[in-house]
């Protein structure tokens, strides 16, 4: 039998050192990011935000438009607005720049560059 040479022993001493380290470094990841990424995943935070844009779009169009419009999404500074029919959404056009204005003035912070109307179905 031979005996170990010292380069083998300082190997082994190498690799179990830097497995331990590997090993005790994955540390449980905290409460407040775990559920960051639950919320991001699901979408909490859009429906919260959607609510937001619904009082926010009530108070720039005024109350005929709120009864036949809808919010939609906020995509790259996009808001997408749904409108019962053609005739609404030609009004829209009209009142445009106005409710962009609005909207930009109650919601600085959320990057609003322009607004997308499109007719479908009010829910």
């Amino acid at each position: 039998m031979t005996e170990p040479r010292s380069d083998d022993w300082q190997d082994l001493e190498r690799r179990r050192r830097a497995h331990r380290a590997w090993f005790y470094a994955r540390q449980p990841k905290p409460v407040s990011e775990v559920i960051a990424q639950l919320v991001q995943r699901r979408g909490y935070a859009q429906v919260r935000a959607a609510g937001q844009w619904n009082q926010a779009w009530q108070d720039a169009a005024g109350e005929h438009f709120a009864r036949v419009t809808e919010v939609g999404q906020l995509r790259r500074g996009v808001l997408e607005v749904v409108a019962a029919n053609s005739l609404v959404m030609q009004e829209l056009g009209f009142e445009k720049e106005r409710i962009l204005a609005a909207l930009q003035a109650a919601r600085p912070d959320a990057g609003l560059k322009r607004l997308r109307f499109r007719i479908g179905r009010i829910g």
